[in-house]
């Protein structure tokens, strides 16, 4: 029969697994894509637990798929990343970005809580764990291109399990991007909306501005086009999910001359989509909105990335569970925010959710994390892999 002091004393030694792995984890500079030795370590320390590790490359980045199966059952995955964004003014820094010191009661550096904590979490969680593991498999997908424009990353990742088959897939991934924001555990993301770019090049002709009936002004005809891109009506989303919104986000018609009427005109806009929309949808609307016979214009698509949405269910109750059994609080649900690799990952055969360290510092000077949310973190990662790889009967 286990006591409470025993209790107690796994609970602490799982905490301080998770700090330790997360300073060994933070002194990696491992600015995006350059995995800067944290690669290696991640992959040597999984292989010694007894993880299968395979490692994906494609143009230099380095991904790891790390798996270990303990019987029939589900496949639990954790998606993470080891890069990280430049640390910015060194001298700014209360401890130097990448020493993973700890002051007063919090760990110090790049990446703590984007996401190398969240990864340390995760392996600490599952080291404390193995020896009960009786059903299901584990998995680890980590990149190291997610920072910086991610497309040798996670979306190569899945593209080599979904060439091995459905089998390979996860049922249930939960990707450690920092969601809380005021407090540990106040929010879980359980989607993201769709991302959408833009860019309209405006086609006139180049002339003097003292000469305005000779010119076609590029930038007049640029304007007009914005002004009906920005008369669209969007949806105004739900109590879970954002509504759709358009933001233009630069106009450019080259070198300033003051005297000269500029030949083209540049819009780049951006949509952030729920999912009441589709990019084949959006693309035609915005096609339907340009047209013209006055302007002479062409449209370039980028980074398309599509909406993903979990409803409430045996996933989502297991971590809000593990949540209020931690740290005593119930999650808000939300899909807000940017885009993330779950985005690749999300599908009809697997359902993610994003969970990990409060993101109130990720990507500033001084980035850090409180000992206590990387002990807690660690704690309600070993309760919801232990409700699908741990049959107690």
């Amino acid at each position: 029969m286990t006591s409470v002091c025993d209790v107690e004393l796994n609970n602490l030694s799982l905490k301080n697994k998770a700090i330790e792995l997360t300073q060994h984890l933070v002194r990696f500079p491992s600015i995006t894509p350059d995995d800067a030795g944290s690669f290696d370590y991640v992959y040597q320390y999984l292989k010694g637990l007894g993880f299968t590790c395979q490692e994906v490359t494609k143009h230099g980045v380095r991904n790891l798929i790390a798996t270990q199966t303990f019987g029939q059952g589900k496949t639990f995955a954790f998606a993470g990343h080891l890069d990280v964004v430049p640390a910015g003014p060194t001298e700014l820094w209360t401890s130097p970005p990448f020493a993973g010191n700890i002051i007063s009661e919090r760990l110090y550096g790049r990446g703590v809580a984007d996401m190398k904590g969240g990864i340390a979490c995760f392996i600490a969680a599952v080291e404390g764990l193995l020896s009960q593991c009786n059903k299901g498999k584990i998995m680890l997908l980590i990149t190291c291109d997610e920072e910086g424009e991610a497309e040798h990353g996670t979306s190569c990742i899945m593209d080599t399990l979904n060439a091995l088959g459905r089998a390979y897939l996860p049922d249930y991934c939960l990707v450690g991007e920092p969601s809380s924001k005021s407090q540990l555990g106040d929010t879980v993301k359980i989607g993201r909306r769709g991302s959408l770019s833009g860019h309209v090049r405006v086609f006139g002709q180049q002339g003097h501005v003292a000469y305005p009936h000779n010119c076609q002004n590029a930038a007049h005809s640029a304007i007009v086009l914005s002004q009906r891109l920005l008369a669209l009506e969007w949806d105004n989303g739900s109590i879970t999910m954002p509504g759709t919104s358009l933001q233009i986000t630069q106009l450019n018609s080259g070198e300033f001359v003051d005297n000269t009427v500029p030949g083209t005109t540049d819009i780049c806009f951006n949509i952030r989509y729920s999912s009441l929309h589709s990019e084949h949808s959006l693309k035609q609307l915005i096609k339907k909105a340009l047209r013209s016979d006055d302007v002479r214009f062409e449209i370039e698509w980028q980074r398309p990335c599509a909406p993903y949405f979990n409803q409430a269910n045996k996933f989502v109750n297991t971590l809000n569970s593990a949540i209020e059994n931690t740290v005593g609080i119930k999650p808000i649900l939300t899909t807000d925010g940017g885009t993330s690799d779950g985005r690749f990952i999300a599908s009809r055969h697997t359902e993610v959710i994003e969970f990990g360290l409060r993101n109130d510092n990720i990507h500033q000077v001084n980035e850090s994390a409180s000992l206590s949310d990387i002990g807690d973190l660690a704690m309600i990662y070993k309760q919801v892999i232990a409700a699908f790889c741990v049959d107690e009967r």
